[in-house]
């Protein structure tokens, strides 16, 4: 009886120590509201690391920046104009790529 309760305390501890391991590595997505309620930014963050794309709102609501991200690391943003085109590509290095703005 004295073993059976031992392996069973060291099988729960295990257990929670597995839970919390999956518990810290799961993506968060985030999110962030202007006082008038509409969205401000989205994203992800996998143990307080945004990763993947985010996405940034004027106060109406209108695409205004991406961002890529990977592991924590900044790779590029993409600016967009009032009619949500890509207007320029800044990569991570600062060097900026111009485009058309006008989607051809």
């Amino acid at each position: 009886m004295y073993l059976t309760i031992k392996q069973f305390i060291l099988l729960a501890f295990l257990l929670c120590c597995f839970k919390i391991t999956i518990a810290q590595n799961q993506t968060q997505k985030v999110k962030d509201y202007y006082t008038n309620g509409i969205i401000k930014m989205k994203g992800k963050k996998l143990n307080d690391t945004k990763i993947g794309t985010w996405f940034y709102f004027d106060n109406n609501g209108k695409l205004i920046k991406k961002e890529r991200w990977k592991n924590g690391d900044l790779k590029f943003t993409i600016i967009y104009n009032e009619k949500i085109k890509a207007t320029e590509i800044i990569y991570k290095d600062g060097t900026v790529k111009k485009l058309k703005g006008c989607g051809c």
